[in-house]
């Protein structure tokens, strides 16, 4: 196994060990819901062993999780960002002008430029009377 291999079966294996402890299984347990041996699965915690997708997929589902929601467990790990939550159900603010001060406070300062000047060409037409092509 490359080093590299080693650091992704041992994130793995400590994001299935995570996902079990907080469920309140046991190693036992959760290897016979999943099919395998409960020394496997001890032997992948510890990331001494892979799993195949399959397995991966059996043992999520004992965790009463998705191989997904593991996947995403260890883009964490690997240094992704965690999803944010929606800030309104529909996508975007009630006021538009919240979600303008929300959006401007996230942008650099060119992009930030670049949406004012494009917000002045449409303010400038629309006081010309043009309409939107």
């Amino acid at each position: 196994m490359s080093a590299e291999s080693e650091q992704l079966a041992g994130l793995l294996g400590e994001a299935l060990r995570r996902r079990r402890e907080e469920r309140g299984q046991s190693l036992r347990a959760t290897a016979e819901s999943a099919g395998v041996s409960p020394g496997h699965l001890s032997d992948v915690e510890r990331g001494r062993k892979e799993l195949s997708l399959e397995r991966l997929g059996d043992v999520a589902r004992a965790l009463g999780t998705s191989a997904g929601e593991i996947f995403l467990d260890l883009a964490i790990a690997l240094g992704a960002a965690p999803p944010r939550p929606a800030r309104y159900p529909a996508g975007f603010a009630p006021d538009p002008r919240d979600e303008l001060a929300w959006v401007s406070e996230r942008l650099a300062e060119p992009e930030l430029r670049t949406v004012a000047a494009f917000g002045t060409f449409l303010a400038s037409r629309q006081a010309r009377g043009a309409t939107p092509a």
